[in-house]
């Protein structure tokens, strides 16, 4: 892994060259977490049940930052440009390149977010069970992201998918309201891949969480993981039959 600190480094430097669009990340985070709570203020009035809500949306929106969906379109970019053809002749794994600039990217987030889990935290334990889940969840994530990115190779333009994704996961990942108030309907929810990342980080944080229910969790993450894994290689074996290497 050595030959990836090069590229962890640049995905870091990057993520400081261009401090705006970092901090017009977390404004507009920010500013759609607080409308989302003014609606549920709305809703449940003052009390505890508002307090709990809004606690729970402010940490599934403060882990969402560092799941992002980038990847799907980094990827799609080398794709249209043609320069995928330059990083195919490089002594490198391409998905580990991705996954390095891209945690290099998230680093800044990542520090504020463990920053933020010294107020949140009750023991070193739970810090040490969120460390393993959340480095299998971020593999997993980045693994689907990356078999979406391969639908580059049949799609002109990947961007107008972008509200879709977002939106999937704004609503499969507990970011307006806890999948819980679904009802019967969560059972069938609580493993998706969004939720995953997302409402079960927060439920880690905020409430006991016993072993079975933890190792149910990881069994899932493991299971998104190897399945988008292997629709990754599937895609990128066909699809890197039809790439021309020409930018568009």
């Amino acid at each position: 892994m050595k030959k990836y600190l090069p590229v962890y480094y640049l995905g870091l430097k990057n993520s400081l060259v261009y401090r705006a669009n970092t901090v017009m990340k977390l404004a507009l985070q920010l500013a759609s977490l607080l409308v989302t709570i003014l609606m549920w203020r709305f809703i449940l009035a003052e009390g505890e049940s508002f307090q709990q809500m809004a606690r729970y949306l402010l940490v599934t929106n403060l882990v969402s930052l560092i799941f992002t969906t980038g990847p799907v379109f980094q990827f799609a970019d080398m794709v249209n440009t043609g320069s995928l053809s330059v990083y195919l002749t490089r002594p490198l794994s391409l998905y580990w390149y991705l996954f390095s600039y891209n945690v290099g990217l998230q680093t800044p987030l990542l520090v504020l977010y463990l920053l933020l889990l010294l107020f949140l935290l009750k023991s070193a334990g739970s810090l040490l069970l969120l460390a393993v889940y959340l480095l299998m969840s971020s593999l997993m994530f980045f693994s689907l992201m990356m078999a979406l990115a391969m639908l580059s190779f049949w799609l002109l333009n990947m961007w107008p998918l972008q509200s879709g994704i977002n939106a999937i996961y704004l609503l499969l990942g507990g970011l307006y309201f806890p999948l819980r108030l679904l009802g019967p309907a969560y059972k069938y929810l609580q493993y998706n891949p969004f939720s995953l990342v997302t409402d079960f980080p927060v439920r880690l944080l905020t409430a006991s969480v016993n072993r079975r229910e933890f190792g149910q969790n990881c069994l899932a993450v493991v299971a998104w993981l190897l399945l988008s894994l292997l629709l990754e290689q599937v895609l990128f074996k066909k699809g890197i039959k039809t790439f021309e290497g020409a930018g568009a």
